[in-house]
């Protein structure tokens, strides 16, 4: 009978150095990667403990060859109270070792500049803890649960 191969096991915490936003500001911004169909893509996304979903801007479903449906149109406050249309859909992304499974919205009016991390599927999964000061998050994953 042939033997599997070990597979190494997930890091349990990883660190993410703060990196510069638009206006030179150091934030929690961290790449992860998303899936196309047929590779993986590099994404940045600021980690936003206040947003309840991740929300990135429509052209990256373009980048993905996602058929966004009205169906899925749901409406969602931001910090500032303003409301967005999303089309919400379920990806598949690499963040801190782990590959998940996750819902984001896509929007073509959210003019942050940049990607937002929400909770939904993110910090269910991990423990985020912000180190302005050293300009360090840190994401530790919870347990073993299956995607």
């Amino acid at each position: 009978m042939p033997r599997r191969a070990q597979q190494a096991p997930l890091p349990r915490r990883v660190e993410f150095p703060y990196l510069k936003d638009a206006s030179g500001h150091y934030a929690p911004i961290v790449y992860l990667q998303v899936w196309t169909g047929n590779r993986w893509l590099y994404l940045q996304a600021y980690v936003d403990s206040g947003a309840s979903w991740t929300i990135f801007h429509a052209d990256v479903a373009e980048l993905l060859g996602l058929k966004l449906s009205a169906k899925n149109r749901r409406y969602m406050s931001l910090g500032n109270g303003n409301v967005i249309p999303v089309l919400v859909h379920r990806i598949r992304v690499k963040f801190a070792g782990a590959e998940l499974s996750v819902p984001v919205g896509f929007s073509e009016t959210l003019r942050v500049g940049f990607n937002l991390m929400g909770r939904a599927g993110f910090f269910d999964r991990f423990v985020m803890s912000f180190n302005d000061h050293a300009r360090v998050l840190t994401a530790t994953r919870i347990g073993r649960r299956s995607v």
